[in-house]
């Protein structure tokens, strides 16, 4: 076995403050060094803060105070053989900055609280009863009504009230490739090395069909340059059930890493892509719909554009590498695939619960 990306990096860079839940007692040490813990306030402890995919995540609890420390590395977390550009933490740093002149978007997320640029480190409110939504794709408590109307008019304010405030250190290019390989690159690869049947019989069969299609192709190569081009407005990037918390106070967002300046249509495309995947009737994506509409949307949406993006999430979180939490199953992923196929050729989101 060769030497992991980790281990490099801890290698390459024995003095970074790399920070590690089975080691509190140096969580706390750097807390107390960087001057992030006031006058007498004693560190009691921390955890890993949910299942995040990207970054280590911390809920650290003090005598006084509970907050969450997210620290970016040169990997993917959860797939640590993948890596990911270290500088991530520096675009979620300016998109909380920016979306703090945006009350409607930044009263649906946690503060910043604190960064440290050179550590990678954010500090982040800890918000009471905060759990992401992740349990809907295995049938657990699904996003109401009104709590998808809280998510579209939190899109629609991030969208409308950055149009036209173009900002360069949002550009986020380097996640931007990261991510294009996993949505547009790895999934339709007969190569990626993912067993898909793992997941349920047949689907693998039904990943290399579609990837040979050629209508299906052309729709996905479209979306990639789309997604790769710069866009009118501040887009989330990755606005789905696990950025979603329910807490004591209502639906939030987080982890707006892959925030970019984008089309509105990605992140209300993946939006629906997700109610898909959790098997939610489409009443609630018109729900969704109607409220993105409602609110102060920076421009009409694209119909097929929000359709070719949520085909291509359907088709990456089904035969890509970030799979979901859904339960192995028979005959669940495979009619799912085809028909996001459908719906990225016909430009047509609601071919995602149309039968064949």
């Amino acid at each position: 076995m060769g030497e992991s990306l980790r281990e490099r990096a801890q290698r390459e860079h024995p003095d970074f403050p790399w920070l590690d839940p089975a080691r509190p007692d140096g969580v706390g040490a750097w807390l107390a060094s960087a001057g992030w813990l006031d006058p007498g306030e004693r560190f009691l402890g921390c955890e890993r803060a949910g299942e995040g995919n990207m970054n280590l995540t911390l809920r650290v609890r003090t005598d006084r105070r509970r907050f969450v420390l997210k620290q970016a590395r040169p990997w993917v977390e959860k797939y640590d053989g993948i890596a990911a550009p270290w500088e991530r933490s520096l675009v979620e740093q300016r998109f909380y900055q920016f979306v703090a002149e945006l009350p409607e978007v930044a009263s649906r997320m946690p503060r910043l609280l604190a960064a440290d640029p050179a550590a990678k480190i954010l500090m982040l409110e800890d918000l009471p009863g905060a759990r992401d939504l992740s349990a809907v794709y295995a049938g657990g408590a699904a996003p109401t009504a009104a709590e998808l109307e809280e998510l579209a008019a939190y899109l629609g304010a991030l969208h409308a009230g950055s149009a036209g405030r173009s900002d360069r250190t949002l550009a986020n290019r380097a996640m931007r490739e990261l991510n294009h390989e996993h949505l547009f690159v790895v999934p339709l690869d007969p190569e990626n090395g993912m067993t898909l049947d793992a997941f349920e019989p047949g689907l693998e069969a039904a990943a290399h069909e579609l990837a040979r299609d050629p209508a299906v192709r052309a729709a996905v190569d479209a979306a990639a340059r789309r997604y790769l081009a710069d866009g009118p407005c501040l887009v989330h990037g990755d606005f789905f059930p696990g950025s979603w918390l329910r807490t004591e106070a209502g639906i939030r967002v987080i982890d707006p890493e892959f925030g970019f300046y984008g089309d509105p249509e990605l992140d209300v495309g993946v939006a629906l892509a997700h109610l898909a995947l959790a098997e939610l009737p489409s009443e609630l994506a018109g729900r969704f719909l109607d409220a993105y509409r409602k609110g102060r949307a920076a421009r009409p949406l694209d119909a097929g554009w929000v359709a070719r993006f949520a085909g291509v999430e359907v088709v990456r979180r089904l035969a890509g590498v970030a799979q979901l939490p859904i339960p192995n199953s028979r005959d669940r992923r495979v009619p799912l695939l085809r028909r996001a196929g459908r719906a990225l050729v016909a430009g047509d989101v609601l071919a995602l619960w149309s039968a064949p």
